[in-house]
């Protein structure tokens, strides 16, 4: 049980950090912030306040695909989701001291953001303590329809990225927060949580990734 708190705490504070370093390489956002950060240029509201929401939004969604358990769903990811988007605001403000100068250096950095983003989610996922909704759904659906976790996770992070763009072009008249960096994170960040998840199943084979 000891592990598994470690390994949650671990894979929220990891996750936090990846996204605020995509964020802060100037290629775009990730695609977990990436509304967050349209409503941000709107209102001035912090990007973490909108992460919030947006995992509020999913919460209600996995709900939808999988009721059983609302209460304790609720329980296990609600106050989970208010911490994180604390913790995003606070990683924006330790990598925003970092300022790639090259194109190169920020496309490094956005790999590694995008590395950080989908290692955290494997941690969350395999510690089942808690997670956040878009990871819930995730497995809402694996529960009920089957699937590969990697390719869900994908299919998540492009209708958010879908939503991105129509939501800026409808507001701000440009696209903002979509950039190279985005799409790095919407295709790499499910296949790296599929890979780090099986190396955790590796490890500790006795363990089991869904209940």
């Amino acid at each position: 049980m000891l592990f598994r708190l470690f390994l949650f705490f671990c894979g929220l504070g990891v996750m936090s950090t990846g996204i605020a370093m995509v964020t802060n390489a100037g290629l775009g956002t990730g695609t977990i912030s990436s509304v967050a950060f349209v409503l941000n240029e709107l209102t001035g509201q912090s990007m973490g306040f909108y992460v919030f929401l947006t995992n509020v939004f999913f919460f209600v969604i996995q709900v939808l695909v999988e009721p059983k358990g609302l209460l304790g769903k609720a329980i296990r990811q609600l106050p989970i989701c208010f911490v994180f988007g604390i913790l995003i605001d606070a990683g924006m403000w330790l990598t925003g001291h970092i300022v790639p100068q090259a194109y190169w250096q920020q496309i490094l950095m956005a790999f590694a953001g995008t590395f950080c983003t989908g290692a955290g989610i494997a941690c969350l996922v395999f510690a089942r303590l808690a997670i956040l909704p878009p990871e819930g759904l995730v497995i809402a659906v694996l529960h009920r329809f089957g699937g590969s976790f990697g390719t869900i996770k994908m299919m998540i992070d492009i209708f958010l990225l879908v939503v991105t763009v129509i939501t800026s072009l409808l507001t701000l008249g440009t696209i903002v927060g979509v950039r190279e960096g985005t799409f790095i994170t919407a295709i790499c960040s499910g296949p790296i949580a599929k890979v780090v998840l099986k190396l955790w199943a590796r490890l500790f084979p006795a363990h089991s990734v869904i209940d």
